[in-house]
């Protein structure tokens, strides 16, 4: 379903980006990615074993500007990359949750500055996953095994923090990924509590989003990514379930998106084209599972109102827009 109708909103599908690339132009396993004002996308890759941790820097029409980064322990290098954030500078700040640090690079890839140390006390990491940055410019970390989320100034000056381990309001459990809307709330994917809870800039307890009670609707298992478009809607990457889930502000459950890549990307279809043996295998089978969502991973909203969905399986991103004077105009057939 390319377009999809649910209370009062309407997001339709417009097109998806990427593909799978051992390196070069292409993604390998990503987690997150962030977007730069000029339309240039940073996407980082998790790769495998020793083979394919990088950052790439792609524009949404489709162009490859290069990668940085590479495996390893030293300046710029990563072992298991897990997230990415852009300051106002555009400054690009990507967390490695083995090394437990976060590397700082400019907008073209050059090494700045790294910081973090391994442990539980204040200010220490174990696990880095989402960052974003809030209204004064500090970073807010997701302290993933310590069950936390922690402030950082931009040079890894700790500020401060909130959470404990725990299944109640405002305790978390393995979270993931969190975004900073433009009030200033937090939300944080509780990723092994199977929700996603708003928080004040305080760090206090505000709602959760998650299967509501009487209906199991609106149902997530292990949600990674957050993100709220401009009118307060929120949307998560159900990564257990293979889906994008849509909550009204109130934490109401608004809808559902699956995925409907019908048409791969410029890069994939030039590899099928250039391949006669993979066009005659496309035509024989079923492809729709290839339109689907495959472990989506984060998401963004743009300030349009576009919606992007990464996917760690299917080493791509889907783009939908929300569509704000959407009207059917009747067809006599």
């Amino acid at each position: 379903m390319l377009t999809t109708v649910a209370a009062g909103r309407v997001f339709d599908y417009s097109y998806c980006l990427g593909m799978y690339g051992m390196s070069g132009q292409g993604f390998w396993t990503p987690q997150d990615f962030a977007l730069a004002e000029d339309d240039t996308v940073y996407v980082i890759s998790r790769g495998a074993e020793e083979l394919g941790q990088r950052i790439s820097r792609v524009t949404l029409d489709h162009q490859f500007l290069g990668q940085f980064g590479a495996f390893g322990r030293g300046d710029g290098q990563f072992v298991w990359p897990r997230s990415i954030t852009l300051d106002d500078d555009g400054n690009v700040y990507a967390a490695d949750d083995f090394l437990n640090r976060v590397s700082v690079f400019d907008p073209e890839g050059g090494f700045l500055s790294c910081w973090g140390e391994s442990g539980s006390g204040a200010g220490e990491l174990n696990g880095p996953c989402g960052m974003a940055f809030d209204s004064d410019g500090n970073m807010l970390v997701v302290d993933s095994q310590n069950h936390r989320v922690q402030k950082f100034t931009r040079a890894g000056k700790f500020l401060g923090g909130f959470g404990r381990q725990g299944k109640g309001d405002g305790e978390f459990k393995m979270p993931w990924g969190l975004c900073v809307d433009d009030a200033g709330s937090v939300y944080v994917a509780d990723w092994e509590n199977n929700r996603v809870q708003k928080f004040d800039s305080d760090g206090n307890f505000l709602l959760k989003f998650e299967a509501s009670p009487a209906s199991g609707v609106g149902d997530l298992r292990g949600p990674t990514g957050v993100a709220v478009d401009s009118e307060g809607d929120v949307y998560v990457t159900d990564w257990g379930n293979h889906r994008l889930q849509v909550y009204a502000p109130d934490g109401r459950f608004i809808t559902s998106l699956v995925g409907d890549a019908q048409q791969p990307s410029p890069w994939t279809q030039t590899y099928i084209d250039a391949n006669p043996d993979i066009i005659k295998a496309r035509r024989r089978v079923n492809l729709e599972p290839e339109w689907r969502f495959r472990r989506p991973v984060a998401v963004r909203v743009d300030e349009n109102d576009r919606i992007f969905v990464l996917e760690a399986n299917r080493h791509r991103i889907q783009i939908y827009d929300k569509v704000k004077d959407y009207e059917e105009h009747p067809l006599n057939l």
